[in-house]
């Protein structure tokens, strides 16, 4: 579908088009996150950001908090509207609360810890809502052009 017509669509709706999928809460589950996005914006420019982006969030909710426990689940969000693309990330709470770090101040060499801040530094809004008793949403806002 051509890119105009897409945008089109997006802009018939006032707060655009949501999209959610919710996945085991396994690492190999990654590269079906990855697909997801890329298929709901396969006409997009930040198409590539995005994919990186969801993969790093989805990958901190499986190691990090209750989500990657047997059973566990996240949830994908996309919302896309004229103005801005938002992923999001929903996990099952218990563990690490995610801090967003564009100061630089993780240690570049350090095997984990840079996810966050690799986020921060291709969104131009991050966010994160919830508690560690009912979970957490973790969000990146792209530019669509």
């Amino acid at each position: 579908m051509a890119p105009a017509l897409v945008e089109a669509m997006v802009g018939l709706r006032p707060g655009g088009m949501t999209y959610r999928r919710t996945f085991p809460g396994r690492p190999d589950q990654l590269p079906r996150v990855r697909r997801f996005i890329r298929f709901l914006l396969e006409d997009s420019p930040c198409r590539n950001d995005a994919e990186q982006i969801v993969a790093e969030l989805a990958a901190n909710a499986i190691a990090h908090t209750s989500s990657g426990q047997s059973h566990g689940t996240f949830i994908v969000e996309l919302t896309r509207k004229t103005t801005a693309i938002r992923v999001t990330v929903y996990d099952c709470g218990w563990g690490g609360t995610p801090r967003f770090n564009r100061r630089g101040d993780a240690d570049p060499l350090a095997e984990h810890g840079r996810g966050l801040a690799v986020v921060a530094a291709l969104a131009v809004r991050v966010g994160c809502r919830g508690t560690q008793a009912v979970g957490h949403a973790v969000w990146a806002e792209l530019s669509p052009s």
